[in-house]
């Protein structure tokens, strides 16, 4: 029992009338609803990852594609950005067009030149014709033969391309929508 003081009146009340709380009921009845609403929402937040993961992946392989260009212009010789894509998947910024991902160590420009896709969520580059790609800038940064090269990039869920013209210029689109990149 409990004693309160009102208006100098000494009372007494129960403590059991003064206990608040949840039913089993009610706690079984949210328990219900947060499990319903978390399966629902689920599928969009993996898709939501998905899509963020394979945002990163096609800028970064645009990046480096730039930065290959980017090196050409500023040391006025030819670099390289390799794709293999057959057997090991790995993309190399080199100025020797022989670099493979085994010996990358010796011939990449530095540590950021060499890159692995990310295998979560299935993703893949590729080239259109599925064999392993040399993309050769020049001292001016254009292209050495002298037309469009495409890669493809998938996930499982996006699609995407990046197109390096034959001015050296590196366009990457998406085919679903990709906040970010650009639609195909």
């Amino acid at each position: 029992m409990a004693f309160h003081l009102s208006n100098g009146k000494v009372k007494q009340t129960h403590a059991l009338n003064m206990v608040m709380g949840f039913t089993l009921l009610e706690v079984l009845i949210a328990v219900l609803l947060l499990s319903i609403l978390s399966m629902i929402a689920a599928p969009s937040f993996q898709r939501w990852q998905e899509r963020h993961a394979f945002k990163h992946f096609a800028t970064h392989f645009a990046n480096l594609a730039r930065h290959a260009r980017i090196y050409a212009l500023t040391h006025k010789k030819p670099f390289y950005l390799i794709a293999k894509v057959e057997n090991t998947h790995c993309v190399i910024i080199s100025d020797d067009e022989n670099c493979t991902c085994s010996t990358h160590q010796s011939c990449a420009v530095n540590d950021a030149a060499y890159w692995e896709p990310p295998t979560q969520w299935s993703t893949q580059l590729a080239t259109l014709n599925g064999t392993d790609k040399t993309v050769a800038f020049n001292q001016h940064g254009t292209l050495n033969f002298g037309s469009n090269t495409t890669f493809t990039l998938n996930s499982q869920h996006f699609n995407g391309k990046v197109t390096i013209n034959a001015l050296g210029r590196v366009k990457l689109c998406s085919v679903q929508s990709v906040v970010g990149v650009a639609s195909c």
